[in-house]
This record gives C-alpha cells, sequence and structure tokens, in this order.
C-alpha cells in the first residue's frame, strides 16, 4: 500500500496496491486483506484471490 504524507490539514494520497495509481475522492475502490484496489485492477486481484479455488471442467480436484 503507497502512501504520500503531506502537511498537515492535506489529505493523504491513497494509491491502488497493484497498480499504484492514485484513487481519487468520490473514486470507487476495493479495501480487502489489507489492499486498496482500484476498478481497473479488480479483476486481476479477484484472480489472484481466487486462484485457490480455480477448477478445470473434466479435470477437478478429488474426482
Amino acid at each position: 500500500m503507497y502512501h504520500v504524507h503531506r502537511r498537515p490539514g492535506r489529505q493523504t494520497t491513497l494509491r491502488c496496491t497493484l497498480c499504484g495509481r492514485e484513487i481519487t475522492t468520490g473514486e470507487e475502490y476495493w479495501a480487502c486483506n489489507g489492499s486498496r484496489i482500484c476498478a481497473g485492477c479488480l479483476p486481476e486481484f479477484a484472480r489472484q484471490e481466487l486462484a485457490p479455488c480455480h477448477e478445470t471442467r473434466g479435470k477437478e480436484a478429488g474426482l
């Protein structure tokens, strides 16, 4: 997670954990397991987080 600290009275910059892009005021983002994810990185983040659940039809674990 990237934070840029500024002088008192100013907002701290919030950055996407994956791409480092600034998440601006009013922009949606996802906070999950200590990460802050912008909308553009959400699909990749979901693939990474759900990788242990990944199956291929006909090759399922435990069959």
